[in-house]
């Protein structure tokens, strides 16, 4: 399925700052992992690694194969992570030297340098659409991930479109999301391979990343300022964090030429102030079920207010304001033969589409989307905060931000302080990270008492909460960014 031209042959396609393997040693390296796929006699792989060059070269071996990969996220807790396996019924876990530790003497060595194996017997046979070949699972906007069923053409697809449209050509690209990720597995690694460029491969220790959190910027801007890549993916947290640093002295590296956002919405404003100081942002805009990337400003044609021209290989309207995407969809849900072999797909982002530039405008369900492009329901984390009887009323919030925030009312106004963060620490830990509550304020008074706040039947009315609490919400996050930094 992968040809790469036989003038890369001598070029280096991936390197993770240990080992480096030019297009000729991918091949092959390739091939072998194929063959080994093959003498398993398994239809469904699991991929529970950190970045790293054998996880790209199992994710292409895969593809050769026609084995479905599952890709495990590093960032899910492992109520969810036993959910994936489970619901996939994967038949062989792929894992890295520190997964390996974790499952200690479950798993055993292969062929292959650093990759463990364990042999898994699922009870059940998951329903795929026919002709899937990787299932990417979201977080889902509940506790329980949902398995975004996808061929392989469809993700070459995407990465076809993006590398024609964006034009670096041999470019050198330096993953810093997980690979997990889909928007990184597609625009960061076959996108790149595509025009014979290469893909720098960084551990999440190199990278300043604990789980799906960036917590050591420095970590992540020396990376940057050591490997001089031409192209970077972020989300909108990672950009406000560059934003920052040039604020405080860091300097880009000149050969940045091209710095992708995507998983959130970011403002107009961040962007320009982001290109004012050195860094080529460009916002885009794309969803698992469109096998990603399905709008992106590019040099050649940018609407900073917006996410994006469309690609050249979307198809989409807008239907009572809300984008409806068709063409290049994703097979169906696993496990939701409903959902399969869709025709469009009703997004349910409110947007505008003028001259083929996407801009969206906000969510239609209260799904929040965090800054590192995580899903959330509030209700899904009020729920389990409520459980606890310790409160009256709860309300999550979080968009756009780096951690939820949850606005508290009190069933006893005399709860101690530490009292309330033991609460709220024992629920968290049942959480995976992107859902667990960061900061949390108190109301003095029931949220029914204050006008317009609830309606009759007692549900709450989220945006006038916001408005009402506006002040100390953004008070929150500014001491918790600041004391972060």
């Amino acid at each position: 399925m992968w040809y790469f031209s036989a003038a890369w042959q001598q070029q280096i396609a991936l390197d993770d700052g240990h080992h480096q393997l030019t297009y000729a040693e991918l091949a092959k390296a390739v091939q072998a992992r194929q063959a080994w796929l093959e003498q398993q006699n398994v239809s469904r792989v699991a991929l529970f690694m950190d970045n790293g060059i054998e996880w790209v070269l199992f994710d292409l071996a895969c593809q050769q194969a026609k084995v479905c990969c599952v890709p495990v996220p590093v960032f899910f807790s492992a109520q969810q992570t036993q959910y994936l396996l489970q619901a996939s019924a994967i038949e062989l876990l792929l894992v890295g030297q520190v997964q390996a530790e974790i499952l200690a003497d479950t798993s055993h060595p292969t062929p292959f340098s650093q990759v463990f194996s364990q042999r898994l017997d699922p009870a059940v046979v998951p329903h795929l659409p026919l002709g899937t070949h990787k299932i990417t699972f979201t977080s889902g906007t509940t506790g329980t991930p949902k398995g975004v069923c996808l061929s392989n053409e469809s993700q070459l697809t995407v990465a076809r479109s993006l590398a024609s449209s964006i034009g670096l050509e041999q470019v050198k690209h330096l993953c810093l999301l997980p690979l997990a990720t889909l928007l990184e597995n597609i625009a960061g690694i076959y996108a790149p391979l595509m025009v014979g460029g290469t893909v720098y491969l960084a551990s999440q220790t190199e990278r300043g990343f604990q789980g799906s959190r960036l917590v050591e910027p420095q970590a992540m801007l020396a990376l940057i300022s050591q490997q001089q890549p031409n192209s970077v993916i972020l989300v909108p947290e990672l950009l406000s964090f560059m934003v920052l640093a040039c604020n405080q002295g860091w300097q880009p590296p000149t050969w940045l030429q091209f710095i992708a956002v995507g998983g959130g919405k970011v403002s107009a404003a961040l962007i320009e102030q982001a290109r004012a100081l050195g860094l080529p942002v460009y916002q885009g805009y794309g969803l698992s079920e469109c096998a990603s990337v399905v709008s992106l400003n590019t040099p050649e044609a940018d609407q900073a207010s917006s996410a994006g021209k469309l690609l050249p290989h979307a198809q989409v309207r807008v239907e009572n304001g809300e984008l409806i995407v068709s063409g290049n969809l994703f097979l169906g849900y696993m496990n939701q033969p409903e959902s399969f072999y869709p025709t469009e797909f009703a997004s349910g982002d409110l947007v505008r589409l003028e001259d083929d530039f996407l801009t969206i405008e906000g969510r239609r369900k209260n799904v929040l989307i965090n800054s590192f492009g995580r899903n959330i329901s509030p209700e899904w984390v009020e729920a389990e905060l409520l459980a606890t009887q310790c409160f009256r009323t709860v309300m999550v919030f979080g968009d756009a931000q780096p951690f939820c925030g949850a606005l508290l009312v009190l069933l006893q106004p005399d709860m101690p302080h530490d009292t309330i963060q033991a609460v709220i620490d024992k629920v968290n830990s049942g959480l995976p990270d992107y859902a667990q509550i960061g900061a949390w304020l108190l109301s003095s008074e029931p949220l029914e008492h204050i006008e317009g706040l609830v309606t009759s039947t007692g549900k709450l009315i989220r945006k006038q909460i916001l408005a009402h609490f506006d002040d100390r919400i953004q008070g929150l996050y500014q001491i918790n960014q600041c004391a972060n930094y």
